[in-house]
Formats: structure tokens, C-alpha cells, sequence
């Protein structure tokens, strides 16, 4: 179990980091620049600087999972915590994904509902790998 966990990780980590990248034509596909022109100018460097923050976040996530994957594994409390934290972090945004973005934004439309399912898969896929690496940090699985 241990070789095709270390597996999962990698491909969690570089799918975050790919994910991280995947926001520049995102934001040309959603408008952001011209929906930030729309903005005050506040508003504005505060979405640019949150967007930058979240790349980074998902960078810092994949990093380790696909360097480093032996670090959710090898039973430490950094590892634990570090498991645990991204675990809940993904379960918060699956949570988001169904139950804070209006259902309008994508209910009968075939993108927008291929995207919304396509990232629930993700979402819950990541809650899955860094749980199960959490419940191996606990002590609750064998690696």
C-alpha cells in the first residue's frame, strides 16, 4: 500500500502544482481582467493578490506530496498535522463546491456541470489521499 500511496501523492502534488499553473488561462477563459477593470481598484489588487496566494498555497500543497511524498507516510507529528490540515482543507472546498456555489451557476449547462463534477472528483480525491495518509499518522492504518 505504501509504493501506491507514495504514487497518489506524487500525482495529488503535481496535479496542485499543474493546478496552480492552470490559473492563467483559466483567468482568460472567466474574463478576470475584465471583470477586475469592473472592479474599484481595492477591489481589484485584492483579487489579483488573493488569485496569486492561491496558486501559491496549491504550490506549496503539491510541492512536498511530489518531491516528497514520504513525509505523509513516515508517522511524525509535522506529518500528521500536515495530512490532516491538507485533508480538511479539500474537505472545506468539496463542501464549497456543493453547498455555497449556487447550483444556477451550473445546473443545465454542459460545461459548467462537467466542471462542476470533474471537481468534485478532484476535490474528493484529495480529501481521500490525505486522509488516508492521516489515518496512517494516527496510527489507524498501516502504511
Amino acid at each position: 500500500m505504501s509504493a501506491y500511496l507514495e504514487w497518489l501523492l506524487r500525482l495529488a502534488g503535481a496535479g496542485l502544482i499543474l493546478l496552480a499553473f492552470m490559473h492563467v488561462p483559466i483567468g482568460r477563459v472567466m474574463k478576470w481582467r475584465e471583470e477586475a477593470a469592473r472592479m474599484s481598484p481595492f477591489n481589484a489588487e485584492v483579487f489579483h493578490v488573493h488569485t496569486f496566494f492561491v496558486c501559491l498555497v496549491l504550490v506549496i500543497m503539491g510541492l512536498p506530496s511530489l518531491i516528497e511524498p514520504r513525509i505523509f507516510l513516515d508517522p511524525s507529528r509535522a506529518g500528521g498535522w500536515l495530512a490532516w490540515s491538507i485533508a480538511g482543507f479539500w474537505a472545506v472546498r468539496l463542501y464549497f463546491q456543493w453547498f455555497v456555489y449556487s447550483p444556477k451557476l451550473w445546473r443545465g449547462k454542459r460545461r459548467e456541470t462537467f466542471m462542476h463534477g470533474l471537481f468534485t472528483v478532484i476535490w474528493t480525491s484529495l480529501v481521500a489521499v490525505f486522509g488516508l495518509c492521516g489515518l496512517i499518522q494516527a496510527g489507524w492504518l498501516r502504511p
